[in-house]
């Protein structure tokens, strides 16, 4: 039996393991974009939780105000 190697087997051989390199590069990079989109996610979700926390503190105000206003009127029509 010929022991050597083809010269085409080794070229493919590492055309393959060049690409298993490019392929993992682009997995991490990938990774790092979801990384990146989860930060600002989370950015926006505090952003609108801060935003939502006021509203429901500008209703509540609002809420009391008219609450007061309607005892108010029942009193007056009461007497």
């Amino acid at each position: 039996m010929d022991k050597k190697v083809p010269l085409s087997l080794i070229f493919a051989m590492l055309v393959q393991a060049g690409m298993v390199i490019l392929a993992i590069a682009d997995i991490k990079k990938d990774v790092e974009l979801l990384k990146q989109d989860a930060q600002a996610l989370h950015v926006r979700d505090n952003q609108n939780i801060d935003a939502l926390n006021t509203a429901i503190k500008s209703f509540t105000e609002q809420y009391t105000r008219l609450d007061a206003k309607l005892d108010r009127l029942i009193e007056r029509t009461i007497k």
